[in-house]
C-alpha cells in the first residue's frame, strides 16, 4: 500500500473534495466518527466545532489517502470489509481514533483506495502530534501489509528516491519494473496481459496496415495530488531495450519452453519415484509372506 499524508488549514476544501464523490456517486463513506457523515456541510460543521477546543493549533486537518497495490484489488473487491480494517488500524495506529474522523472510499479509479480525514484536535482537546508522520505511517503500513497478507511495496529508501523524480518519469521505472517482472513469469501473451492488468497496467498492440504487429505500449491510469485521473503510456522499447514486442515474444517463448522441461523432469522424477515406491512395496511382500509349513501328522506315508 502507498500512504500520503497532508496536514491543513481547511476542512471545507477537504471534505468538499471527497465528498463531491460521494454525491455524484463515486465514493462512499465507510467509517466515520463524532461527525455527520451524510452531508457535506454538516461534517465541515462538525469538524471545525470541535478544533475550535484548541484555537492555538492552526493546522488542524490531517488528510491521508491510501492505495492497495494493483495485485490485491481482487481481493479487496470481492472482500469490502477488508479496506474498513485496513482504516480502521491505521486510524489506531496513528492515534487517529482518538478524534473526529471520516474514512472515504472513492471509485472513480481503476484502483481502490481510500481518503482519511482526521481531526487533529482530539476528542478531550488535546493536538494530535502529527511529528515523523511520514516515517511512522510507513511503518505501520508495512505491519498492516503483513497482517492481511498484501502485496508489500517497495524497500522505503527505494520509494524516497522515486518520490524525488518527476510524476512521469516515476510512473516509467514502476511499469518498467512491473512488466519486467510479469514477463518473467508469464508463458504466453495472454498470460502476460492478466498479470499486468491485476497491477493496472494495460498492452496496447501497435499494427501496421496489413494488421501486423509492429509495437507495445502500455499505459497506466494513476491519481495525482488533486485526485485526478492521468495517464501515463510508454511504448515497450521505450522502457527497456529487453521490452520491444519481438524481444518480449521470444522471451514468452523461452518461458514456455522452460516450464515444459521442468514439467517433464517433474513427471520423470515423479515416475520414479512410484516405480521405487512399487518395488520396495514388492519387497515387503516377499518378507510379509508366512512359511508354510506340514502339520504334524500329515506328511508323507513311506
Amino acid at each position: 500500500m502507498i500512504g500520503k499524508t497532508s496536514i491543513g488549514r481547511s476542512f471545507k476544501g477537504c471534505c468538499g473534495y471527497n465528498m463531491e464523490k460521494v454525491e455524484k456517486g463515486k465514493g462512499e463513506v465507510i467509517l466515520s466518527q463524532g461527525v455527520r457523515d451524510y452531508e457535506q456541510k454538516a461534517m465541515v460543521a462538525d469538524f471545525v466545532r470541535q478544533a475550535q477546543l484548541n484555537p492555538d493549533l492552526s493546522r488542524s486537518v490531517w488528510h491521508t489517502a491510501i492505495s492497495f497495490d494493483p495485485q490485491d484489488e481482487v481481493r479487496v473487491r470481492a472482500n469490502p470489509q477488508l479496506i474498513q480494517s485496513v482504516a480502521s488500524d491505521y486510524l489506531k495506529g496513528m492515534g487517529l481514533d482518538q478524534s473526529q474522523y471520516a474514512v472515504i472510499e472513492h471509485r472513480d479509479t481503476g484502483h481502490s483506495h481510500f481518503h482519511i480525514i482526521a481531526n487533529r484536535v482530539a476528542n478531550d482537546g488535546q493536538t494530535i502530534s502529527d511529528s515523523h508522520n511520514f516515517s511512522r505511517s510507513e511503518h505501520l503500513l508495512r505491519q498492516i501489509e503483513q497482517k492481511y497478507a498484501l502485496t508489500p511495496m517497495m524497500e522505503q529508501t527505494q520509494r524516497k528516491s522515486l518520490e524525488n523524480l518527476p510524476e512521469r518519469d516515476r510512473s516509467r521505472i514502476e511499469i518498467r519494473d512491473q512488466v519486467r517482472e510479469s514477463l518473467s513469469r508469464s508463458t504466453n501473451g495472454e498470460d502476460l496481459r492478466q498479470q499486468l492488468s491485476q497491477q493496472g497496467i494495460r498492452i496496447l498492440i501497435n499494427r501496421d496496415s496489413a494488421g501486423q504487429p509492429r509495437g507495445v505500449t502500455f499505459e497506466r491510469t494513476i491519481q495525482d495530488e488533486q485526485g485526478e485521473a492521468v495517464t501515463h503510456a510508454f511504448k515497450g522499447s521505450k522502457l527497456h531495450q529487453s521490452l520491444g514486442i519481438h524481444q518480449i515474444s521470444q522471451q514468452l517463448t523461452l518461458n514456455q519452453q522452460q516450464r515444459e522441461r521442468l514439467a517433464q523432469q517433474e513427471a520423470h522424477k515423479l515416475a520414479q519415484e512410484q516405480r521405487t515406491a512399487q518395488k520396495q512395496s514388492s519387497l515387503d511382500n516377499e518378507e510379509k509372506t508366512p512359511e508354510i509349513k506340514p502339520k504334524r501328522g500329515q506328511g508323507r506315508s513311506r
